[in-house]
């Protein structure tokens, strides 16, 4: 009997798994293309950034690295509270929360698994916390010259009437300077950063249902800081944009 070996590697940048066969026709790997939303409401189905239904997805590979096409296909839930709808559809529960657990499966070979959040319906937004100027110094000093987080939060509505935040949720940001918005690939002099001071423009909510993004001014010779910037945050759900949004948040500048 042959010895088989099963591993697991990373084909593409993808979490996949292999089974080193002797056969370059067999598959041998499997990769769980990435999921295109985080989460998926309670009640619905997988959607992508447009709102459009989509399905689950996975590539196969033989053993000589070529791609399988229309090689038989699988999901499986390991966990969580959801369900597989015809041609692969990923449905929540109407009551489900919390996370659910993936993989695809093929002739013996099964993907790493992929887990997805089920949250409850975002219906809107809200600015979260306070806006404290940015003082800027020269010369340039990253931590100086980056402020503090702007953000907002992605709300669900209870049936009592209350609200509480939605994780797993994506948020998009857009800076705008003296009226011209500034393209997310300009780091010239002011733009969005994460919490880690790298270049970002989108977020996804924590548990608490809050993303944010901080401003940075790169001081060089010769740009002079305007008195202020606008930050435009947005958040929908099923192509729409959620109430309340889109969030405009002023950030004052001024020297320190």
């Amino acid at each position: 009997m042959t010895r088989r070996f099963f591993l697991a590697v990373a084909i593409l940048g993808t979490a996949a798994c292999i089974d080193l066969a002797t056969d370059p026709d067999e598959i041998v790997a499997i990769e769980f293309t990435e999921l295109p939303w985080p989460s998926v409401v309670a009640g619905d189905t997988l959607r992508d950034a447009a709102g459009a239904v989509t399905p689950l997805a996975a590539r196969l590979f033989a053993g000589d690295g070529s791609e399988v096409v229309g090689g038989p296909l699988e999901f499986l839930v390991e966990e969580g509270g959801v369900t597989l709808g015809d041609g692969n559809l990923l449905i929540a529960d109407d009551t489900a929360s919390g996370t659910a657990r993936l993989r695809a499966s093929t002739s013996g070979v099964q993907s790493s698994p992929r887990q997805i959040d089920v949250v409850a319906q975002p219906d809107s937004m809200e600015a979260s916390g306070t806006i404290a100027p940015l003082e800027w110094v020269v010369p340039d000093n990253a931590q100086s010259n980056t402020s503090g987080p702007l953000g907002v939060n992605v709300l669900s509505t209870n049936d009592d009437e209350t609200t509480s935040g939605v994780r797993a949720w994506i948020v998009t940001f857009q800076l705008e300077s003296e009226g011209i918005a500034i393209a997310p690939s300009d780091t010239s002099g002011v733009f969005l950063v994460n919490d880690g001071g790298r270049p970002s423009y989108a977020d996804t909510t924590d548990a608490q249902g809050k993303a944010s993004r901080r401003v940075r001014i790169r001081i060089t010779p010769g740009f002079t800081p305007p008195d202020s910037v606008i930050v435009t945050v947005r958040a929908g759900y099923r192509g729409a944009p959620l109430s309340g949004g889109p969030v405009q948040l002023v950030l004052p500048l001024r020297p320190g």
